[in-house]
């Protein structure tokens, strides 16, 4: 019996050890994202619809990278995001990572793009603001409704 209260004695003092050492801390990162509200949608207009949302990422602690990706929402597919009203009421849509919206943001799989981000120095947090670019396309048929969908937004580091 006193051979097994050793090893828990023992393992007890290395997780205490790792915990305490200033090696087991990494790089911290919290999210927020601002909503993209595209507003109403008019049936069959020639105009995409254009607005602009952005990711905020807060990042404390050790010095590090990071990347930040965007899921692909209820349709499970980054180039092809749609907006739902529920039912059959869909309209096309996608987030790009620059104001032309041609590069798509996604997971960094081709031809999805992400940003990342560097942390150089310990100290104090340091803020990461990313524009995130938002288009409906135009020329869509779509019923009356409230449309919306839900992404992931995720930071690896």
């Amino acid at each position: 019996m006193n051979v097994s209260l050793t090893r828990l004695v023992h393992l007890a003092a290395v997780g205490i050890a790792l915990l305490t050492s200033t090696d087991a801390y990494a790089i911290r990162c919290k999210v927020s994202v601002n909503p993209i509200n595209f507003g109403i949608y008019m049936p069959v207009s020639p105009t995409n619809v254009d607005v602009n949302g952005q990711i905020d990422v807060r990042c404390q602690a050790q010095p590090g990278s990071f990347t930040v990706i965007i899921g692909p929402g209820v349709s499970g597919n980054q180039l092809a995001r749609t907006l739902s009203a529920g039912g059959t009421g869909l309209l096309d849509y996608n987030l790009y990572i620059d104001a032309a919206r041609t590069r798509i943001w996604g997971d960094g799989n081709l031809p999805t793009f992400v940003v990342s981000g560097v942390r150089s120095s310990r100290g104090r947090p340091t803020n990461y603001i990313y524009p995130v670019y938002g288009r409906i396309f135009a020329g869509q048929g779509a019923n009356p409704g409230i449309y919306n969908d839900n992404l992931l937004v995720t930071v690896l580091f």
